[in-house]
């Protein structure tokens, strides 16, 4: 409830959870975990309140790449923290999370439309509409 009441765009990971709960050093923290269920609410709650889900695809390298320079890495699962070769360090968590709300944020602009041209096409009597978010 308090995301959708914080934010008004939500990125989340479309998670290959049946694939991840095969790996038997997952899958108990998996299979506890709800992904499913959370997904449900967070989905529910954004539509209620008109707030954007936008789902990165599961191959999207969240972890793996460099949130300051973009470069991508090897990113076994035990290692815990992305040491990037231009000096930028981060909890790999925390980087996977900048990467997503940029990936959402850039799909949220490519969501919007061109103000400008949707003015110019208003002139032939539609009406501008402009995607608020």
């Amino acid at each position: 409830d308090k995301l959708t009441r914080t934010y008004q765009v939500i990125t989340l990971e479309d998670l290959n959870v049946s694939g991840m709960i095969k790996n038997h050093c997952l899958a108990r923290a998996i299979a506890d975990a709800g992904f499913g269920e959370l997904r449900r609410q967070i989905e529910y709650k954004a539509a209620w309140r008109g707030v954007t889900v936008i789902f990165a695809n599961r191959f999207y390298p969240s972890s793996k790449t460099c949130h300051a320079c973009g470069k991508i890495h090897d990113m076994p699962l035990d290692q815990r923290t992305m040491a990037c070769d231009c000096g930028h360090v981060m909890d790999r968590d925390l980087n996977a999370a900048k990467n997503l709300d940029r990936y959402g944020l850039d799909r949220l602009d490519a969501l919007r439309p061109d103000v400008k041209r949707t003015q110019e096409s208003g002139k032939t009597g539609s009406p501008a509409r402009v995607l608020t978010a």
